[in-house]
């Protein structure tokens, strides 16, 4: 077992030291020490924030509210202000009562679709219901 040692710099009992350790310094100083280094953490600004929607990177083109016109994320500087402004649609947010009732509904329709499926003999109707099954399967997980 190791010996205890006092920290050199607040003073508290550290157990465990290894026997030819001199002086030991406790976690808590340690990462005091650490946060006098550290530069402070500048958090970025999101891109909805700046006008910008997710995925507008992506899109064929896409022309900002202060007029600067992006062709697939590259910016076109000679067709800045003459183009009209990109209309950002932003989703509703479910609440989480909303999506447990869709789930449910979701799998009550999936049941029925199973026994249907039973029941069915023909092969186009068969994949009728099947892809709907695929459907309903993705919104359930």
């Amino acid at each position: 077992m190791g010996r205890v040692l006092e920290c050199k710099v607040c003073g508290t009992y550290v157990q465990n030291v290894g026997d030819d350790a001199v002086s030991v310094t406790c976690w808590e100083c340690v990462i005091e020490a650490q946060r006098e280094y550290d530069e402070p953490i500048v958090r970025k600004k999101f891109a909805t924030a700046q006008g910008f929607p997710k995925g507008w990177r992506f899109m064929k083109e896409f022309v900002h509210a202060d007029g600067s016109v992006f062709h697939k994320g590259v910016e076109q500087p000679d067709l800045k202000g003459k183009l009209q402004p990109t209309a950002i649609v932003v989703k509703p947010k479910k609440s989480k009562a909303q999506k447990a009732q869709e789930k449910a509904e979701a799998m009550k329709k999936y049941s029925d679709l199973k026994k249907q499926l039973k029941k069915e003999t023909r092969k186009g109707a068969i994949k009728k219901i099947e892809s709907e099954l695929k459907r309903l399967q993705k919104q359930i997980i």
